[in-house]
């Protein structure tokens, strides 16, 4: 014990004159964010991080504070629930990336964690996988809490969660509670400032290794990105325009359009409905309730036009077409019969905040062939959780994974963003 009283003296009389903290964790399924961008402004004294929106990039920022310069990185969440496959190639370029943004490399990860929270440790495990090897003796986990936590009541949480017993046994029982809603306190941020110098002792003053190899593997690899990105959205405006100029050389649109919303669950088709129509047409179900069985359709007047709009059910993105149960292949089959002669359009509905991985693009090849032939002459991809992409492009997104290049290809290009969470946006519809 006296050996680390010694430690912790000698950490907080020769601190490092300059710290660089990354801050990494996920986000739930409800939307709930963990408080990284919160926890980031309240040891910097400063608003400096946006946490009305996700964090969609890695993004460095730096203060004094308590007299010594402090570098924070802010990282893209992952789905706390869900494995790393699961999460966007994108949002892994970014989070890796972010040991990049306070060269020579961080002294300490702070995995942020709501005290309320439930986690997994497969997902946990894997996403911290994306780090170099060396990151648990530079890990300290940070739980945030919007009131004040004590030590029975954290011990309490960590009795009850296995798998916050398998971090903090990985990290060394580092941890440090941060109330996010009490940013005048000014002492637990101290005390956290301390817990780092004395991490950083026993790590003999190194701070995490980081490959410059890879971080210049990584910053090609968002260059060559943002320039396929950049060709696509070329391309796109350039088959607008035309088609603008069709419609004002006489080519009139119909009057009365009608459309079919597909797409696997979880991906929003009845929250597009409702969008696109501007009412409470179908019924938006919860994660834990069941979702939609058979196809329902309602109508509705947008800008002078009537829209008859038809949501098909869903099929598990997961699935084959074989491991889809017949009466919902039946009911995706039967949703273009809802309104003759046939629908002008089918919305294929792909979700921003998940990966397109090779299951997945088999699962929208295989389901769409329940229709016609030529559907795909006939399907617009329908980009949903449009927040997600924060500063990013959806160009840059599709051209970073595969399946989406093929479905939006497979589309002629055709595709549109829609945030389902901001009713208010009517341009975008």
């Amino acid at each position: 014990m006296a050996a680390s009283v010694d430690i912790f003296s000698s950490a907080q009389s020769h601190p490092a004159a300059e710290l660089r903290i990354v801050l990494i964790g996920g986000r739930d399924l409800d939307g709930r964010l963990s408080g990284r961008s919160s926890a980031g402004n309240i040891i910097l004294g400063q608003d400096v991080f946006a946490t009305s929106r996700r964090t969609d990039q890695s993004e460095a920022k730096q203060q004094e504070v308590l007299g010594r310069l402090v570098t924070v990185v802010d990282t893209p969440g992952w789905w706390w629930g869900y494995l790393r496959e699961d999460t966007p190639e994108l949002d892994q370029i970014e989070i890796q990336n972010s040991v990049h943004l306070c060269p020579p490399g961080p002294h300490v990860f702070l995995l942020v964690i709501p005290f309320d929270f439930y986690l997994s440790k497969p997902a946990l495990k894997e996403h911290l996988e994306l780090f170099n090897a060396d990151v648990f003796s530079h890990t300290i986990v940070m739980f945030t809490a919007v009131a004040p936590c004590s030590e029975e009541t954290i011990k309490s949480k960590i009795r009850r969660s296995s798998t916050l017993q398998w971090i903090l046994q990985q990290c060394g029982n580092r941890k440090h509670v941060l109330n996010i809603s009490d940013r005048d306190d000014r002492d637990q941020v101290k005390m956290l400032l301390e817990k780092i110098d004395t991490m950083v002792t026993n790590n003999g003053g190194r701070h995490c290794p980081v490959d410059i190899s890879h971080g210049n593997a990584l910053r090609e690899k968002l260059k060559v990105l943002v320039e396929k990105a950049s060709k696509r959205f070329g391309e796109v405006q350039k088959q607008r325009r035309k088609l603008k100029i069709q419609i004002e050389g006489g080519k009139v649109p119909p009057n009365h359009l009608r459309i079919v919303i597909t797409g696997c669950l979880l991906a929003g088709k009845s929250s597009t409905g409702n969008t696109i129509l501007g009412k409470n047409a179908f019924g938006v179900k919860k994660m834990d309730e069941l979702t939609t069985t058979h196809s329902e359709i309602n109508h509705g007047v947008v800008e002078g036009r009537r829209l008859t709009v038809v949501v098909s059910p869903r099929w598990y993105n997961i699935n084959t077409l074989q491991d889809t149960n017949e009466m919902d292949k039946l009911e995706i089959r039967n949703s273009v019969y809802l309104c003759p002669p046939r629908p002008n359009a089918v919305l294929l509905i792909i979700p921003l905040a998940i990966n397109i991985d090779a299951s997945y693009l088999n699962g929208v090849q295989q389901h769409m062939s329940l229709f016609r032939e030529d559907v795909w002459k006939h399907t617009l991809v329908l980009f949903t959780r449009g927040d997600w992409l924060g500063v990013k492009t959806v160009e840059e997104r599709i051209e970073s994974e595969e399946g989406l290049q093929w479905i939006v290809n497979k589309c002629e290009n055709r595709y549109h963003v829609l945030n389902n969470m901001d009713h208010s946006d009517a341009t975008q519809v």
